[in-house]
């Protein structure tokens, strides 16, 4: 292997290194994690209302089912009397039937109202039950995601190990000169050597001259981009393309 492959393989374990830094030292996860605890809290303070509010909706059902007993016990009482002991009687009979009267309507009132809290218990159930799956989706996304988290961390921190060893490697494979070129580079550039493609510097974009060109055909031999001053080292495009 060429001494200038050599060096390009440097550059990218330098990388390579970079890039596992930046995933370990990224909090950004934090704050998705704290967003996503957030929400499943925000998330269970509605489903607990939820919950509170139905409890609270089916004691006053009760409340109004035993309502409802007591004016259709009365009302069935009045009706016993007025149709079996109130005979002609007609006081008893006015009175019993302005009761029945009286008791119908409240009774009506209360029907309505019991209607209206069964309407209101369908709704609140219906929402409980959606809050439920909302809750459970958002458990599940931040374990998921907290776990995917753990997993990239761990597997940046064996990157890092590995590419740090290629690199201690790689720099007893390379000659001294060559090495002080690339880090008199790397201390003013992360990415110091690069590809030259059809005449074209792979780290500014830009063309170097036929001179540079043909220099670096030679391949153990240093040159630097014209306009950036980068370790070049040359891809023969077509013994790529074969």
């Amino acid at each position: 292997m060429s001494t200038m492959k050599l060096l390009y393989d440097l550059q990218n374990c330098y990388n390579k290194v970079e890039t596992s830094k930046m995933i370990i030292k990224d909090g950004s996860y934090l704050y998705l994690l704290k967003k996503m605890k957030k929400e499943f809290g925000e998330c269970k303070i509605k489903y607990n209302e939820k919950v509170k509010a139905i409890k609270d909706l089916r004691d006053e059902y009760g409340k109004t089912s035993r309502e409802l007993k007591e004016f259709r016990d009365k009302i069935d009482k009045d009706e016993y009397v007025l149709y079996n002991n109130a005979s002609n009687d007609m006081k008893s009979i006015n009175a019993l039937q302005k009761s029945i009267k009286n008791n119908k309507a409240k009774l009506k009132v209360v029907e309505d109202s019991a209607i209206e809290h069964l309407e209101k218990e369908e709704k609140l159930s219906m929402e409980i039950e959606n809050l439920k799956t909302e809750l459970i989706n958002v458990k599940n996304n931040f374990y998921s995601y907290k776990k995917d988290i753990s997993e990239k961390i761990e597997n940046a921190k064996k990157d890092l190990e590995i590419e740090n060893s290629n690199i201690e490697k790689l720099q007893k494979s390379i000659p001294e000169d060559y090495l002080k070129a690339f880090y008199t580079k790397f201390e003013h550039k992360k990415n110091v050597v690069v590809r030259l493609s059809n005449g074209i510097c792979g780290g500014c974009k830009m063309k170097v001259s036929a001179m540079t060109l043909d220099g670096a055909k030679k391949k153990n031999k240093i040159l630097y981009c014209d306009n950036c001053g980068r370790i070049l080292i040359y891809e023969d495009v077509k013994k790529l393309k074969k």
